[in-house]
């Protein structure tokens, strides 16, 4: 784990976005050998709609991964062990948060196919149509400024992290039918 402040050039000088995020954040550095070579944020999503069935304050979105390098198969294995640290992590920075039960993250699909999340055993629930997003000030989820990419689709993945949220989510997808 590491602060906002230790990461915050890394993101907005090299993550293609351009930007951190806002609000209540987890901030994971990733090393290889030692070296620190990128960073992963988990972030309390920018939404209030649930997600296959999963309330939104129960959610935290993957929202940042930045790898230097690239080694092959960093990436996978960085985000399974932040996975596994991040509902322990989040309930211990954040006591007065409900508990996560759900990872939800979007893959932008002008930059990204998705084969990070395959590889880390997410599950594709569906796409997204981009849109001008923007919140005011006094939104539960706070001001957001509009920025470009927001009006691109967005392929919406998931991750249970635990089996009674597995099972919610795979009878949703049963529902919709998966591709």
């Amino acid at each position: 784990l590491c602060d906002l402040a230790d990461v915050r050039s890394t993101l907005q000088h090299h993550h293609y976005l351009r930007r951190c995020r806002t609000g209540r954040q987890l901030n994971y550095l990733v090393s290889i050998d030692g070296v620190v070579d990128g960073v992963i944020t988990f972030a309390y999503p920018m939404m209030s709609a649930d997600v296959a069935g999963i309330p939104s304050d129960e959610l935290v979105e993957f929202a940042r991964l930045y790898l230097a390098r690239n080694v092959p198969h960093t990436a996978s294995c960085a985000i399974g062990q932040a996975l596994r640290r991040v509902k322990p992590d989040w309930a211990q920075r954040f006591p007065d948060a409900k508990p996560v039960h759900l990872v939800v993250s979007w893959s932008d699909t002008e930059h990204h196919k998705g084969t990070v999340y395959k590889a880390a055993n997410f599950r594709w629930l569906h796409r997204t149509k981009g849109q001008p997003h923007g919140n005011s000030a006094t939104s539960k989820r706070g001001a957001r400024a509009q920025h470009g990419d927001y009006r691109h689709d967005k392929d919406c993945w998931v991750y249970p992290l635990d089996k009674a949220t597995d099972k919610v989510v795979a009878e949703y997808v049963a529902l919709r039918g998966e591709r």
